[in-house]
Formats: C-alpha cells, structure tokens, sequence
C-alpha cells in the first residue's frame, strides 16, 4: 500500500459550513440516482449523446468494447429511468434513434462537478 497525503477536513469553514448529514430518506433517494447512472458503459453513454441522437449502431462503434447485449441492456435500463429517450420510426427497414431526456441533460453540470472533484483529488483515488 502506497503512503497518501490526505489533507484534513477544515470545520467550519467554506461551502461546508455548519453542513449536517443528510435524513435517511435522502440517502434512499441518493442510491436510488446513483443506481440510474451507474453500471458499464452508462456514464459514457450519457456522454455521448449530449453531442445529440444516435442509432444503436453508431453508438456502439463509439464505443469500442461494448458488446450489442450490454449496449442494449444499459441504454433499456437508461430508458427505464428517465435519462434516455428511445425513439422507434416506422420505416422500413426499423430505424431506432436514442437520444438524451432533460433529465439525461441536466445531468451534465453535475458529471463536470465530478470530474473537478476527480481532478482535485485524484492523487489520493485509487485506481479500480
């Protein structure tokens, strides 16, 4: 095990003054949205579609690695929740375009307030 510099809490002072921890009923409502956003592929999912709608084939090309079962498992549980909109033409051939919710795009500031945080701190994260 590495040795970490792992700076102290400062009480009372910043954004955290007088911060109490949160009713068990919000923790319930925290796992429960950690649980919609979490899980393989999910993350990078909602990245991509901020750039706008995309056929399952093209995300999976942007997506190298993921197989078409975990693809199509991760954008159902995506569309389940709320994050995602599927959206089925009536073409011949089917044409399905997925495309992110307002709930997907408000996501989005707090993904960048996660990725500070990481940068911030990521001397002290282990890797997985």
């Amino acid at each position: 095990m590495k040795n970490q510099t792992i700076e102290p809490r400062v009480y009372d002072e910043g954004e955290c003054a007088g911060c109490t921890g949160p009713e068990p009923i919000d923790i319930l409502r925290f796992q429960r949205a950690i649980r919609a956003i979490t899980g393989k592929w999910k993350i990078e999912i909602v990245c991509i579609l901020v750039e706008g709608p995309l056929r399952f084939g093209e995300l999976r090309r942007r997506l190298p690695g993921v197989t078409q079962h975990m693809l199509t498992e991760q954008l159902r549980d995506l569309a389940n929740n709320g994050i995602v909109i599927r959206n089925a033409f009536a073409e011949i051939p089917p044409r399905v375009e997925y495309e992110l919710s307002q709930a997907g795009i408000d996501l989005m500031p707090m993904l960048r307030e996660m990725r500070d945080w990481m940068l911030k701190y990521e001397h002290q994260l282990t890797a997985p």
